[in-house]
């Protein structure tokens, strides 16, 4: 389905206090990439997923939430043209996106990897 595309992902660990932020930020960048993002050529976005869910460690509930942000492009361009176009527009984060990352337990951002395998529904 996939494969041989390019992915994005980025996740944030945080306190369940923070839970309607994450939403807001979420909410924002969906609306923000469906006015700026292509669904054709080299830099069209295949897929966008957010999800909320418990963060475990060890098999166990930390009582911490982590909000993963997924995007799949059809080549390197499209991840290219994205970041050049976050650039050019800060309005894809709202103000307090800044306030909730500083707020959080950890993130990682994957800025561009390979999918080498993937399954559909």
């Amino acid at each position: 389905m996939f494969k041989n595309k390019k992915q994005l992902q980025y996740l944030w660990i945080f306190k369940p206090e923070l839970k309607d932020i994450a939403k807001r930020v979420a909410e924002d960048h969906v609306k923000w990439m469906n006015e700026t993002h292509t669904k054709q050529g080299d830099k069209a976005l295949l897929m966008l997923n957010w999800s909320i869910g418990s963060e475990f460690k060890e098999g166990s509930e930390t009582g911490n939430l982590s909000l993963i942000l997924t995007e799949i492009y059809e080549t390197q361009e499209g991840i290219n043209d994205h970041f050049k176009k976050a650039q050019n527009n800060n309005s894809y984060f709202r103000d307090d996106f800044g306030d909730f990352e500083s707020k959080c337990e950890s993130h990682v951002k994957i800025d561009s990897s390979d999918v080498i395998y993937s399954m559909w529904s």
